[in-house]
């Protein structure tokens, strides 16, 4: 007897193909969202360090610091970036130390800031003007203070609370994911 050696058909090849491209596309979408959200997660926690050191350095160098939050057009769109500042006796400007750390903070784009402090009215985020002399919005004292309150990512799409990074008197921060706290199981 004769063996028959028979290939694939033309219609078995491009339904394999199809079946590979489509669990392709629903694997690339699913981990697509998952690495916006592990930047996010990594820009926050960023900022929080950020915020904790400048924190212990206003405290070192008995020198207020603090961070100011503007928007900058670029390619014209709308992205955020924060600026460092030290109180020196002529008022704020960059810090003259720790320039690699302190330097221009420029936060991912797709995602809008709230900034809120604690007894203050709403904050207006306004357009950067480096000819302008600004003050910081979020100052750490020379004392161990700092000003209390919390940022906030939204997608600038949708306008969902992403992310919410709190803070309060004593600089002790907060990162909620969705803007509610993580319950741990108590088991």
């Amino acid at each position: 007897m004769r063996a028959s050696s028979r290939g694939f058909s033309f219609i078995e090849l491009l339904v394999a193909v199809f079946i590979i491209v489509l669990l392709t596309g629903v694997v690339t979408l699913g981990v697509g969202r998952g690495g916006a959200d592990l930047r996010l997660e990594d820009e926050v926690s960023y900022v929080a360090n950020l915020l904790m050191f400048a924190s212990t350095e206003a405290g070192l160098s008995a020198n207020d610091h603090g961070l100011f939050l503007g928007l900058t057009v670029e390619n014209g769109a709308d992205r955020y970036q924060g600026i460092w500042l030290q109180r020196f006796d002529q008022g704020w400007a960059s810090p003259r130390v720790n320039a690699e750390i302190f330097g221009p903070l420029w936060f991912e784009e797709g995602s809008e800031l709230r900034l809120t402090l604690d007894g203050q009215p709403d904050i207006d985020i306004q357009e950067y003007d480096p000819e302008l002399n600004p003050t910081p919005q979020i100052v750490a004292w020379a004392g161990g203070e700092m000003t209390p309150g919390a940022l906030e990512w939204l997608d600038q799409k949708t306008g969902e609370l992403l992310f919410r990074l709190e803070w309060d008197l004593l600089g002790r921060m907060t990162a909620l994911p969705g803007g509610e706290a993580v319950v741990e199981d108590p088991r």
